[in-house]
């Protein structure tokens, strides 16, 4: 019988951790090429506005309604460990598949509709196992130490990342500049369908679900919203990740356009500035785990929202005058995301019954995806406005994404308040 005091201790349960480490990482890197300077590169090479660019870069944000279905079948799942192999797996074929679609007989139009068709149904895979994987590999953590693994985990796809960006930035930059950007296109795709192998080789290294194979009590849809948005706390966790992707998706999905033509940024360039910023999140990831687990969630939220806040207030002046600022946005932006990203996946765990973490992290992302991609869907008109107006707005010249760094920093401030209210002296659980 195991001794169940020492089973995160045991062999199997290390090897574990260690693969779900490594899987993160390899994961990490495709997701780095499937964002910012990256996919804008590849839907500026399909004529796509800017305004347009920046909607189908936050297809993210829509993209996690996908988890409802997480919901109503995750109670049938018997086999945790395949279920998430198959439908993670194809996601990230589908995503190296992406950088393809240059090279199809197709013209422009055609090719963003397959593009949209394709990053639809890879989230669609990504996504619906996202909390099952979330919860899978974190069954091997002591909940004592969440907080730290969270951000150790962080901070191997980090400092990896930062040379899988660095390295294919300047390699697309230099084949871009000798007139061949098909085979930039070309090395990020077979680059990706390495990570994806690797990824899966770690996916099998991981224990199987002790749970999977029992017989057990399958959750009425019922019992589940009950225990969810029957929860008053668990509500205020959705409201507050509502409150923090708006800020999120009015500008982040913009930026990466604005800092190519606007700010006249090469893609190396701009992967030497996200180096640093990641190299700052790789230094605090630590600090805000550390902290997240002597404080409590909630607070380590509030530290990273304050960070945030700066950041934002801080993009507002950014223009082609002031083009160095961006530098400063991305560092401090980076060191919140050391704070928020993990800890609002975490913060379930302190409201909400085990029991129901999958369902209740599906729920929270789909609510909070929804409001994301409205708040991106009213950017994206306002960015084509204020550029219709040749960069006016009430007589003075201004950049929309200044003024959708304003509005972010309204949802972030809104953020911090609300937490404060709602969540700050709240009893929480430990599992």
């Amino acid at each position: 019988m195991t001794d169940t005091s020492n089973v995160f201790d045991s062999k199997e349960y290390k090897r574990s951790r260690r693969a779900y480490v490594i899987e993160c990482m390899f994961e990490y890197f495709v997701a780095t090429l499937v964002a910012d300077a990256f996919i804008a590169k590849l839907l500026k090479y399909f004529g796509t506005s800017d305004a347009l660019c920046g909607i189908i870069s936050s297809f993210i944000s829509l993209s996690f309604l996908f988890q409802i279905f997480s919901v109503l079948l995750m109670g049938r799942i018997r086999n945790t460990k395949r279920t998430a192999i198959i439908f993670h797996t194809a996601a990230q074929v589908l995503f190296s598949c992406l950088y393809l679609i240059p090279f199809l007989p197709f013209n422009n139009g055609a090719r963003r509709a397959v593009f949209i068709v394709c990053i639809l149904t890879a989230y669609f895979g990504n996504y619906f196992v996202t909390s099952l994987i979330y919860k899978w590999g974190s069954s091997f953590v002591d909940p004592h130490k969440r907080g730290s693994f969270s951000s150790t985990k962080e901070m191997v796809s980090l400092f990896s990342g930062i040379f899988v960006s660095l390295l294919l930035g300047y390699s697309i930059d230099k084949l871009s500049e000798s007139g061949s950007p098909e085979k930039g296109f070309l090395l990020a795709s077979v680059c990706m369908f390495v990570f994806c192998a690797a990824d899966f080789v770690c996916l099998m290294c991981i224990k199987k679900d002790s749970s999977d194979g029992e017989k057990k009590e399958i959750p009425g849809m019922r019992e589940v919203m009950r225990n969810t948005l029957g929860n008053r706390n668990y509500v205020h966790t959705i409201i507050l990740k509502c409150l923090w992707w708006g800020a999120v998706y009015t500008s982040i999905g913009f930026l990466g356009t604005y800092k190519q033509e606007e700010l006249f940024y090469t893609l190396g360039q701009i992967q030497i500035i996200n180096i640093a910023g990641v190299l700052g999140r790789f230094l605090v990831s630590k600090l805000f785990g550390k902290f997240s687990d002597k404080h409590g969630y909630v607070r380590g939220i509030q530290l990273a929202l304050t960070v945030a806040a700066t950041a934002f207030a801080v993009n507002i002046f950014t223009a082609p005058g002031s083009r160095w600022l961006i530098i400063v946005f991305v560092i401090l932006y980076s060191l919140s995301q050391a704070g928020t990203y993990q800890n609002m996946i975490n913060i379930t765990y302190s409201f909400v019954d085990v029991k129901y973490f999958v369902q209740a992290a599906a729920l929270k992302d789909c609510i909070a995806g929804l409001f994301g991609f409205l708040c991106t869907l009213g950017s994206g008109r306002l960015l084509a406005v204020i550029q219709a107006n040749g960069n006016r707005l009430f007589g003075m010249t201004v950049y929309a994404q200044q003024i959708q760094s304003a509005i972010s920093l309204m949802f972030v401030i809104a953020a911090l308040i609300y937490s404060q209210i709602t969540l700050s002296h709240k009893k929480t659980m430990l599992q």
